[in-house]
């Protein structure tokens, strides 16, 4: 893992979350958990250079998130595809995840998840969360639309404070 300049980056951001998904990781050694997202940002806010990430409150991620104060979105390498589906799909809660989605997790200096067989990480420092409840939709078609079950996302927007590269 080479750590590495967040300028030195080109791609849109847009692109790839939506085709490559990534992993949102949070946690501890011994103690962590993660997710594939493929809805998410990436940009400057306050002055800071950020991404944005949705975690519905029903996942066990959301706990990892809310206790800890920094959180790895992960890009894997080529070939992963699997992996993605498993770690998107099954519940940290019921099964190991690691064990049915056959990566190495590792840790950064910083004391983030990430996975050996990544691409590209980014360390975010949480800045803020809040969540979206229904009333705060101002486009109720949305929300029928990706909330049938009231199951709704809680928004956290983090400081990329670190961009390591394999």
């Amino acid at each position: 893992m080479n750590k590495i300049e967040l300028a030195s980056l080109s791609f849109n951001p847009c692109l790839k979350i939506r085709d490559e998904w990534a992993l949102l990781a949070a946690g501890k050694p011994g103690k962590f958990n993660m997710m594939t997202v493929n809805w998410g940002g990436m940009g400057e806010l306050w002055f800071k250079e950020v991404t944005t990430v949705y975690v519905r409150k029903s996942r066990y991620t959301h706990e990892f998130m809310d206790a800890n104060d920094y959180y790895s979105l992960v890009f894997l390498k080529a070939g992963h595809k699997d992996a993605l589906n498993t770690l998107g799909s099954k519940s940290g809660r019921d099964i190991d995840k690691m064990a049915g989605a056959g990566l190495t997790p590792v840790f950064t200096p910083e004391g983030c998840p990430t996975f050996a067989e990544a691409a590209l990480t980014f360390v975010c420092r949480k800045l803020y969360k809040d969540d979206m409840p229904r009333e705060n939709f101002t486009d109720s078609a949305v929300y029928d639309k990706c909330y049938p079950d009231n199951d709704i996302h809680t928004m956290y927007i983090g400081e990329i404070v670190a961009v390591y590269e394999n």
